[in-house]
């Protein structure tokens, strides 16, 4: 039986990149107070020659000569204990010219930078080959160039030999053996016209989820395969992909955690890419990577807004001195308050509700208006939920689901909304939405002759904000947004809201049984200083705080020591008030119910 590896397998990690040559891994995961430490696979040694099994079980397991010792070495004193390493093995890469695709054109598709084809066998194969490399002599790997492909777009890649082979196989499922090879990709093919107007455009881009898809799987299957077979280890793989898009969802399912950029230094921005890859990810490893020009003061917001997204973030390679003791500075205050959070179901006055295949048949429309509503609404200290591909369990009548800009959604979940609404739950439609089917062909509206505004369908309520047309620019749809759902909420039904001079994120989670955990990022970021939060009042919904009347408040600037400092709340109404201590960067509030 395979055994698991002294690895961090939470789904809190905290990674730190040394990928230049000559750079100590291990002085670089102390500099950012990392768990891990991710390394090129070229600077991995060769695995050692395999040993008798007796001698290695009587003897204990040994360091491989030529690396690091890791936590896998016991008997080392704890100055020599390096971290565990993660090696990165980027998988988008040709061995020569047959694996790598082409554009619409017939050009080599990635430019300088050729990229292999996923449904090229010979292309998969070396993938495969490299991945079980990676896998002989790591604690984990980190799969890169996963998603590098499906980013490039319809009409940058997709048009080579090994494409239209997959794309003939693909009519013969559907239409049978019959169909015989033909240049399904050519210009008689219809390459002139738009991608949606080509022949077999539906099933073309379905392959262009799907191929990928396989071979990364493929991949992460062979490494793990190979640590179960050679060294009998449960090894933990993660991916790395691009911005967060219907791929880099999907692959959610297969990996043990996953690393993806953030949009910009922007909290509001980079708030919906982490709730949404922790809500694929389940309980695994969500990490998001800074921007490569974030500051010190920048990090160290990004940082506490991941940690408020129950996520962690990584410094890209090749970050200043400043900037990875500032993450390393709030990392370790990260330590001290993850002993008091209890990792459990975030508080929510609504639930969106975000479609993987959605997004990829609207081009990415579906994530941009999704990120756009997200931050709509937490501006406004309204709890958001992000549910992938499901809607949440329990009665429909308590619960409003959010739906934006989702142009086209499969006809599964499109059957789940409708029977959520028509079971007394209420919507907030942003955005015109229609059903298509497996090829993305567009259908029926998912509720016609919608208008703006409040309408009933059933025994629920949709509020329905641009259902005809395109959404309004940003400034014009979040207050409506806003708007919509308070009116949906009801009076007093809002968990959190907040009053007072400064800019605050509120986000909170609620064990019923235990505590409900407040967490506090001050969004007011000027010239590198964080503008003064002080004086703030905290309304906390009778729902939410039970039966507390106390709080603890965890600061990195205050000297509350490791049980936090006591603040009172005060009864007011059908909830409880306190006037918050002032908040530098971030805080945290438990109050025991």
């Amino acid at each position: 039986m395979a055994t698991e590896l002294p690895f961090p397998r939470t789904r809190h990690l905290a990674l730190a990149v040394a990928a230049a040559a000559g750079i100590d891994p291990d002085l670089v995961a102390r500099a950012e107070a990392a768990q891990a430490v991710v390394v090129p696979l070229a600077a991995v040694a060769p695995p050692p020659p395999p040993h008798d099994a007796k001698a290695s079980a009587s003897e204990g397991p040994r360091p491989q000569p030529g690396a690091p010792p890791t936590l896998a070495a016991p008997g080392l004193p704890p100055e020599a204990l390096f971290p565990p390493r993660m090696v990165s093995v980027d998988l988008s890469r040709p061995r020569h010219a047959e694996e790598a695709c082409l554009d619409e054109d017939g050009n080599r598709a990635g430019g300088d930078e050729p990229v292999v084809c996923p449904s090229s066998l010979g292309g998969r194969d070396h993938a495969a080959e490299l991945s079980v490399q990676a896998a002989a002599a790591a604690d984990g790997i980190l799969l890169r160039g996963l998603a590098r492909w499906y980013e490039l777009g319809p009409r940058a890649a997709g048009y080579c030999s090994s494409c239209e082979e997959a794309l003939i196989e693909a009519l013969r499922d559907t239409y049978g053996e019959h169909v015989q090879r033909f240049s399904a990709l050519s210009a008689k093919g219809g390459r002139d016209l738009p991608p949606r107007e080509r022949p077999f455009a539906g099933l073309r881009e379905l392959l262009r989820l799907r191929e990928p898809l396989e071979a990364a799987k493929r991949s992460i299957l062979r490494a793990r395969d190979e640590a179960r077979r050679s060294r009998g280890v449960e090894l933990v793989v993660m991916a790395e992909t691009g911005a967060l898009h219907a791929l880099s969802l999907a692959l959610c399912k297969h990996v043990d955690g996953l690393a993806f950029p953030l949009p910009s230094a922007d909290p509001l921005e980079a708030l919906f890419p982490l709730l949404a890859a922790r809500a694929a990810l389940g309980e695994r490893t969500a990490v998001g990577i800074a921007p490569a020009h974030a500051t010190a003061a920048q990090v160290v917001q990004l940082s506490a807004l991941a940690a408020a997204c129950d996520a962690d973030l990584m410094l890209p390679e090749g970050a200043p001195a400043p900037v990875r003791a500032a993450l390393a500075a709030h990392r370790r205050y990260q330590g001290l308050v993850r002993e008091r959070f209890r990792a459990s179901v975030p508080l929510s006055d609504l639930t969106l509700l975000v479609s993987a295949a959605g997004d990829h048949w609207s081009a990415g429309a579906h994530l941009r208006a999704s990120a756009s509503a997200c931050a709509a609404l937490a501006a406004a200290h309204l709890q958001l939920a992000v549910r992938i591909d499901q809607l949440p369990p329990g009665p429909h009548g308590q619960r409003i689901l959010v739906v934006a800009g989702c142009e086209a959604m499969p006809e599964a979940q499109a059957a789940a909304v409708r029977r959520h609404v028509a079971g007394g739950g209420d919507l907030l439609l942003a955005g015109p939405c229609a059903v298509v089917d497996g090829e993305g062909r567009r259908g029926e509206p998912l509720f016609p002759n919608l208008k703006h505004g409040l309408d009933r369908q059933g025994d629920g309520r949709i509020w329905a904000v641009a259902p005809q047309g395109p959404l309004p620019g940003q400034a014009q749809e979040g207050p409506l947004l806003v708007r919509a759902a308070r009116e949906l909420l009801g009076r007093g039904r809002q968990s959190l809201s907040l009053s007072g001079r400064g800019h605050l994120l509120a986000r909170a989670y609620l064990d019923p049984e235990r505590k409900l955990d407040v967490h506090l990022v001050n969004l007011d970021l000027r010239e590198g200083a964080f503008g003064p939060a002080q004086g703030l009042t905290l309304h906390i919904a009778g729902q939410a705080a039970g039966g507390g009347r106390v709080g603890y408040w965890f600061a990195p600037e205050r000297a509350g020591g490791r049980d936090g400092e006591r603040i009172s709340l005060n009864p007011s109404g059908f909830s409880v008030t306190t006037v918050l201590p002032a908040v530098g960067a971030s805080a945290l509030l438990a109050v025991p119910r």
